[in-house]
């Protein structure tokens, strides 16, 4: 090898000429020794390069980074806004409830002039049961009516026939319903439980008891309605049946009466008359009236039926048709002025009967029923009279 020393030579200052092109030709070599020169110079007086290797200009170093202390973000995406549509935007898909339709049933007039007369069935009445003819019943007043009949046709009656109302009829139930066909007994009234079993079907020359619920008219009156068995080719069963009653005041209410109309009349003295409590009176309920309400056997949403009380003192009776049209009686008593009704409803054949607990609102005129507890039980038996529609306890179907 050779030795080199930093220091100046003797002989700069002195120009050297060289040929044209000379830099030209020999520039990249000139810059590799430059290069060579400056590594090995470091420009330090007297610096040794003995040993010095060149493979060393050629060797690679592995350099470790320090760690980084906290990690690089990641990089989030962000969405491309995506222009709107300018056409109506679709409604969200959320699910609605149809609500029930709350309608007031209309009654079937029945024309009994259009219906043909059975050739097979015929019937023979053997006594009256109940409200034997010239009975009296006071104005409203509930009660059973039982015929006593005998099959003496050719055909077996079952649960098809029906009993119609023929021409008039002076009480406020259907005009025609199911025939109700009971085991004979004499040990019937408007309660529960006191009907006979089921006579689901009378065979030729059997008897079997007809009952059905009723109302006295309100108006005092001598009153007289007939009455057809028809069978399930909607012929009419001869002879016919009827039931004849009075209808007639008590004494207690001809003197309240008497007493009401004496009073209007009377001069009235307003020198003696009391100064007048400024302390409200509580009002008190009544539950008198046609009902419209919903039907409690039914799984079918609001299925309205009429439905009629009759309340005398804290007791009030009634009954309304199912929607197989068959009978269904009311008990109950009054608490809180009348406000609340506490009693039971079954059909009157059945020996055990649904308890029931119904509250008036303040108007008087609807009703929704209570838990035991006292809370609004929903889906059940509610009401409303004089052209109101159920209350708001009552818009949702039955088990919701």
């Amino acid at each position: 090898m050779f030795n080199m020393d930093c220091h100046a030579s003797s002989e700069r200052g002195k120009t050297h000429a060289f040929p044209d092109g000379f830099w030209l030709r020999h520039s990249s070599k000139l810059l590799a020794v430059v290069m060579l020169l400056l590594l090995l110079s470091g420009c330090t007086s007297g610096r040794n390069l003995q040993g010095f290797d060149p493979g060393d200009l050629f060797s690679v170093k592995t350099v470790t980074l320090p760690a980084l202390a906290t990690a690089l973000p990641s990089r989030t995406l962000t969405p491309t806004a995506t222009r709107r549509s300018t056409s109506t935007p679709l409604p969200d898909a959320t699910e609605t409830r149809t609500p029930v339709p709350i309608f007031s049933p209309t009654p079937v007039v029945v024309d009994i002039l259009t219906m043909l007369n059975a050739q097979n069935d015929k019937l023979e009445l053997v006594e009256d049961v109940t409200i034997p003819d010239g009975s009296i019943l006071r104005p409203g007043e509930m009660f059973v009516k039982s015929w006593r009949l005998k099959n003496v046709g050719d055909t077996i009656w079952n649960n098809g026939y029906q009993l119609l109302v023929a021409y008039t009829t002076p009480f406020a139930s259907p005009q025609r319903s199911h025939a109700i066909f009971i085991r004979t007994t004499n040990l019937i009234d408007f309660s529960i439980s006191t009907w006979g079993p089921r006579q689901y079907n009378v065979g030729k020359d059997q008897e079997v008891d007809l009952v059905i619920p009723l109302q006295a008219p309100k108006e005092p009156g001598d009153y007289v309605a007939e009455f057809f068995l028809v069978n399930q080719n909607n012929e009419l069963i001869y002879p016919k049946f009827w039931i004849q009653f009075k209808v007639v005041l008590s004494k207690e209410a001809v003197a309240a009466t008497a007493f009401a109309e004496q009073q209007l009349t009377a001069t009235v003295d307003t020198s003696e008359v009391p100064a007048l409590q400024d302390t409200p009176q509580p009002k008190e309920f009544d539950w008198s009236g046609e009902w419209l309400i919903r039907d409690p056997f039914s799984d079918m949403g609001m299925i309205p039926q009429h439905a009629w009380l009759m309340q005398d003192g804290e007791e009030v009776l009634g009954f309304f048709y199912d929607t197989d049209d068959e009978p269904v009686l009311i008990e109950g008593r009054t608490e809180n002025y009348g406000q609340r009704l506490k009693g039971k409803f079954a059909q009157p054949w059945q020996n055990k009967a649904i308890a029931f607990e119904w509250r008036l609102l303040h108007t008087g005129d609807q009703f929704y029923s209570v838990t035991a507890t006292g809370a609004t039980e929903f889906g059940s038996v509610c009401g409303g009279r004089n052209g109101k529609k159920f209350p708001d306890t009552c818009s949702l179907p039955k088990g919701d």
